[in-house]
């Protein structure tokens, strides 16, 4: 298989699986947010040091952490990551993945408007009309809902956010991966052991089902990473900015066909708006690479 084959499949393999992830979440909804993302940052950690000891790529880690700027920033893109995890747990734990898919098709829209405020990146007519109809249809949502659709808002920017400052920072792959949620690790451990003593339940009804499932939130986590990064390093990014609404729409599809969340004519006008917003969104991507040849 050629290797522009292979990414196209490993990238749409990533956003199935990022997509379907609600299906996975739902299974430990039992268990309170916070402690599904204690879980989740704990067992990704175990995760990813096996994925770097058997690539041969524990030296790298060990040298990453003797760099203090790097410990610095990736404690702050922990945080942020966790932060969106949370969120995102919470509103699938109480019926509203088409909201968190709503965030997610805002997403590359939020990094435009970052990238012009705050990284001075120019942005395009299309691009701007683009942002411009996705702020309407935000309205729209919050209309349509009766308040701010926060739970999109925030895991959008929180993920924006914390890409941003990997391009900032030029931080990226499993190894800072690691090191973000490792420094995390000891925090979540407490966590978990603190509601374990107030009498909270962490583990659902401990049965070997329970404690495979929340074993697994760490390769749940990882898995679509690696096939994104096997993607990446295959096709342009245009291409795989492209194959990223799979994910959304997964998100999408399976709260209303398979959860049967209800939503009013309002909120299918906000989502008809933005999706407006990624075609012109995705044409001027489309129409980057020649103006700049």
């Amino acid at each position: 298989m050629q290797s522009h084959t292979l990414g196209i499949f490993y990238g749409i393999s990533a956003f199935i699986l990022w997509g379907a992830l609600p299906l996975f979440w739902k299974q430990l909804t039992d268990i309170p947010p916070a402690a599904i993302t204690a879980h989740r940052v704990v067992w990704s950690t175990f995760t990813l040091i096996i994925i770097l000891a058997i690539r041969g790529r524990l030296p790298i880690l060990l040298e990453k952490i003797k760099e203090p700027r790097t410990l610095i920033y990736s404690f702050l893109c922990g945080l942020l990551l966790i932060t969106n995890w949370l969120i995102y747990v919470w509103a699938v734990s109480n019926n509203q993945v088409t909201s968190i898919s709503l965030g997610y098709f805002l997403l590359p829209l939020i990094y435009i408007v970052i990238g012009y405020f705050l990284l001075k990146e120019e942005m395009s007519r299309l691009q701007m009309i683009a942002v411009a109809i996705a702020a309407v249809g935000v309205v729209v949502q919050g209309i349509g809902i009766g308040a701010l659709p926060w739970p999109a808002l925030s895991v959008a920017t929180t993920f924006a956010i914390y890409g941003t400052i990997k391009k900032k920072t030029k931080t990226d792959g499993f190894s800072i991966l690691t090191i973000e949620l490792g420094l995390l690790t000891p925090f979540a451990i407490a966590y978990l052991y603190q509601q374990s003593k107030t009498g909270d339940q962490i583990w659902m009804d401990m049965s070997a089902t329970s404690f495979s499932l929340i074993i697994l939130t760490g390769l749940a986590t990882i898995s679509p990473l690696l096939f994104f990064t096997a993607a990446a390093r295959r096709i342009p990014l245009n291409l795989l900015g492209m194959l990223q609404f799979i994910a959304p729409t997964g998100q999408f599809l399976i709260g209303i066909l398979y959860y049967e969340e209800i939503i009013n004519l309002t909120q299918v006008i906000a989502f008809s708006l933005i999706w407006i917003a990624i075609i012109i969104y995705s044409i001027s991507r489309l129409k980057t690479p020649k103006s700049s040849t």
